[in-house]
């Protein structure tokens, strides 16, 4: 049987926060009401690495976060509390890094290196003569030799050349290069023989077809520990450091070429991860690096370790579902595996993987838009539009207009190699190179989604629709690009005329083309678009669309009845590491969709105090900004000095991702200064901002909380599998990465869980009414974890594989919540929570009771047994046909019912 969690933990993972650590963790997690840990990747890593996708050595536990003894331990004691641990694994790519054994093997043997066709470089690419690029320079490399920053050094692991704290190894004839200058430059006696013997042994190594590692490994030892030949090979490489002309002669002889970081942008010979260049992509389609890669991954399976796998960013592979099947046969057939995955719009997973879901973004976006006034969309549009009179008003010519910009300012050299795959293959003529290569940009900036799946010709009807809709956008953006578009749309098919080759060759070229969309829709929409397109920031998420904005609760329904029938065992995600702001700063900006005339006049005032600082920012950042500050701001209302720091690293980081008044490449530094000084001059204590923002802040804030707690209820009641993110029991309202990595404080959240224990057989009325009136601290979303999790559990079977059931809300107020029931064998469970609050109560009165909520109620199946028992508290509701809100929202204001049927 498959093991399937009640409730996964986010862990991230760090030098931070260990595995010693995380042992310790464990009983709160439990009491808590976790079922599964779930970590961040824990394999070796670039030194420092305070996330672990940037994997050195997939062999190894990163000694910076434990030891495989430790991780046993975990293992062994999780299973001695029937808890398990699902594993983050990073297939598509590597630390570009000197710590990356497997790379610097090809950077130091070339095609002679056992991993020379294991990352994805072009070593034919026409521009680079066989070198692979190395873009770490801070310069040019003219410059950075005239600054004398390269050096040559002969190290214990061999030949090196530096620079700063890298070194990259040499290759074979530097060896040979260096050993003559050595027989010319030393008169010592002993010289000449031992060159020679070294000599003869290196000449061995240059005639294999692929050099033994362990037996090249000792030749540098060896080489190292001869103090003669040592003391030489120092003399020359000094000299070699003094001499640029040498040392470029030097550098000319090596598989890879030193070049600026900047060059990437232009051109590039090997693929990498989104825009990051020290993130070297893998050939995972290859069966020998796939079994390579996964050989400790298997092993930590097989003897149960791990009892599930979360595979990070699937979309970057050459071929998905092949890798799926072989992680699966590799795994086995219990093993809980979810993929990453954006899904856009009205997408859907692919229904044949071999695997229980995804890692939950899509649920995120769905109980987002939940949350989102219907009504307020038109309104806030306007509104947006007359506070920033040159916003961008068409979200997806935007999105269209931003990947176009990406391509050709940062991805132009992957634009070129996709284009020389078309050349080289003869899919299109070798003329006219730059109208094939706008309409290829074209086309790949009009996908609607990230990319297909397809690996073999002809293509399903569904990826063809797909791939219709993404030529039907390219020829309305680009008419005069006709043929050339017809042309590209005829490689995505099957002709009688194909040949064997060709049809090969369409194949590949179709494969390939999509390993660039996904990074390009990543870089052009999350990173760009989501930092310009800013009526409601909430929905610029990380698998949502502001485009979507709403969904009727009819809408909802629908999404959990298909994700029931099809992956039921998805997580459900609202906060993760990936995540632009954290859970309880969307929800509190949801709330602007339902007060647009307020906001507006609010905003105006706070556009004219901002103005007596600074003219600097524009009227858009200025909007982005104030709803930043809605999101962030304790509950409590309070900005210190801490809080202003955060937010000022942030900003920095969303001007620069925007790319419009500042840069990674070319940050505007004094605007961007600008921009940290009106956010410190703005929430200081008693400002005039201070005085107009508190009250309408608290106003979204109280009706925020009450939305956090519903979007946390139907994470856990919902089809799928809840997911907590690590310290998000309390309230959540941190910023993107790194900010919501901060450290978690354990000890309150312990404290605050261990009172609520203490207390929960007290009389429910007061002790709901002492969480609610002392909503600030948090503890009332922890109380509602600690209670719906261990409820979940002890239903297991009931949330795992029962049916959803869309419930009928009648009376006054049925518009202002939604209810479900679940259902398996003779066991029950009833959710229901509030929408459209303020509408229904006022900024200081909770959705409590029959003077708010009069004959509204919920209709119950007619097979539902009579009697429920409150999750919430000791209460208990007998009856039949339907149940008033005003009872199910007595003391609490959110609901979960539970009932076993005789």
């Amino acid at each position: 049987m498959a093991y399937i969690p009640s409730a996964t933990y986010r862990l991230q993972l760090s030098p931070g926060f260990t595995l010693k650590q995380t042992l310790h963790l464990l009983p709160y997690l439990q009491e808590l009401g976790i079922s599964t840990i779930y970590a961040a990747p824990i394999f070796c890593a670039r030194p420092g690495s305070e996330h672990g996708y940037d994997v050195t050595a997939p062999y190894n536990i990163n000694p910076a976060l434990g030891t495989q003894q430790e991780l046993k331990q975990i293992a062994e004691e999780l299973k001695s509390r029937g808890m398990g641990w699902l594993q983050d694994i990073v297939p598509n790519h590597m630390a570009y890094h000197p710590e990356n054994v497997w790379l610097m093997d090809v950077l130091e043997k070339g095609p002679q290196s056992n991993f020379y066709t294991f990352f994805d470089i072009d070593f034919k690419h026409p521009d680079f003569a066989g070198q692979v690029m190395v873009p770490f320079l801070g310069d040019k490399l003219d410059k950075v030799l005239e600054e004398k920053q390269l050096k040559v050094e002969l190290q214990e692991d061999g030949l090196k050349i530096v620079y700063f704290e890298n070194a990259y190894p040499l290759s074979l004839s530097t060896y040979h290069t260096l050993f003559q200058k050595a027989l010319k430059s030393s008169s010592e006696p002993g010289i000449t023989p031992l060159t020679g013997q070294f000599l003869e042994e290196l000449q061995h190594f240059e005639e294999e077809e692929t050099i033994t590692p362990a037996a090249w490994t000792n030749y540098k030892k060896k080489l190292y520990t001869s103090e003669l030949l040592k003391s030489a090979l120092v003399k020359v490489t000094a000299q070699i450091n003094k001499d640029e002309e040498q040392l470029k002669q030097l550098l000319d002889q090596q598989h890879f070429i030193l070049c600026h970081w900047q060059e990437t942008e232009k051109q590039i010979n090997y693929r990498r991860f989104f825009t990051v260049n020290d993130l070297i992509c893998l050939r995972m389609e290859k069966q020998d690096v796939f079994v390579q890669y996964h050989q400790f991954i298997q092993q930590l399976c097989h003897n149960n370790t791990l009892q599930g796998l979360r595979v990070d960013h699937v979309d970057g592979l050459f071929d998905p579902s092949t890798y799926l099947k072989r992680l699966r046969e590799l795994a086995g057939p219990e093993k809980y595996i979810i993929v990453e995955k954006i899904l856009e719009g009205e997408e859907q997973l692919p229904e044949r993987w071999p695997i229980q879901g995804n890692s939950g973004y899509d649920f995120l976006a769905w109980v987002s838009n939940l949350y989102t006034s219907g009504s307020g969309r038109r309104k806030l549009t306007e509104v947006y539009r007359r506070l920033v009179p040159d916003a961008p008003t068409n979200y997806e010519q935007l999105v269209f207009n931003k990947k176009m910009f990406i391509l050709k300012n940062h991805m132009q050299g992957e634009l070129d190699n996709l284009l020389r795959v078309l050349q080289e293959r003869h899919l299109i003529p070798l003329s006219d190179a730059e109208v094939w290569r706008e309409a290829l940009a074209v086309v790949l900036a009009a996908f609607p989604v990230y990319c297909i799946y397809g690996n073999r010709l002809p293509l399903s009807a569904g990826e063809m629709e797909v791939v219709d809709k993404a030529f039907a956008e390219a020829q309305e953006q680009a008419p005069k690009l006709q043929e050339q578009l017809q042309h590209l749309h005829s490689l995505f098919t099957l002709t009688p005329d194909d040949t064997a080759d060709t049809k090969h060759h369409k194949l590949y070229f179709v494969m390939r083309s999509q390993q660039f969309t996904g990074p390009l829709a990543a870089k052009g929409v999350e990173d760009t678009t989501f930092y310009n397109y800013n009526r409601l920031i909430s929905l610029n998420e990380v698998g949502n669309s502001p485009d979507i904005f709403h969904l009727e609760t009819e809408e909802f329904h629908e999404r959990m009845l298909y994700r029931q029938r099809v992956y039921p065992h998805s997580l459900n995600a609202t906060a993760t590491h990936d995540t632009k702001r954290g859970e309880g700063a969307r929800m509190r900006l949801n709330v602007l969709s339902e007060l647009p005339e307020e906001w507006e006049e609010h905003v105006k005032q706070w556009i004219e105090i901002s103005r007596k600082y600074t003219s600097e920012p524009t009227a858009n950042d200025l909007y982005f900004i104030f709803q930043t500050i809605i999101g962030v701001l304790s509950s409590e209302g309070e900005a210190g000095y801490s809080l202003i720091e955060r937010l000022q690293t942030y900003l920095e980081k969303a001007l620069r991702e925007a790319k419009v008044n500042s840069d990674w490449a070319d940050p505007n530094e004094t605007y961007e200064q600008a921009v940290k000084d009106l956010v410190r001059q703005l929430l200081e204590e008693n400002s005039g901002f201070m005085n107009s923002f508190l009250p309408f802040f608290r106003k979204v804030a109280h009706y925020g909380w009450i939305y956090a707690l519903c979007q946390t209820l139907l994470k856990i009641t919902c089809p799928g599998v809840p997911d907590i993110y690590q310290g998000t029991e309390l309230w959540d309202l941190s910023l993107v990465d790194p900010d919501n990595r901060r450290p978690v404080d354990y000890r309150l959240r312990q404290h605050h869980l261990l009172r609520i224990r203490q207390h929960e057989n007290q009389n429910t009325y007061q002790l709901h009414r002492e969480l609610l009136q002392n909503w600030e601290s948090g503890e009332v979303k922890l109380y509602l974890i600690y209670k719906a999790l261990n409820a979940r559990h002890y239903f297991q079977q009931l949330f795992s594989h029962g049916e959803y059931i869309p419930l009928n809300v009648t009376g006054k107020y049925k518009n202002h919540a939604l209810a479900f029931a679940r259902h398996f064998k003779n066991e029950w469970a009833i959710v229901v929570v509030p929408l459209l609050l303020t509408k229904l109560v006022s900024k200081s009165n909770l959705p409590l009771g029959a003077e708010v909520w009069e004959d509204t109620a919920i209709e119950i199946p007619e097979d539902a047994p009579s009697q429920w028992s409150f999750v919430f508290g000791k209460d208990t509701w007998q009856g039949s046909n339907t149940i008033p809100l005003a009872e199910i929202f007595k003391t609490f204001p959110v609901a979960f019912l539970t009932a076993t049927a005789s």
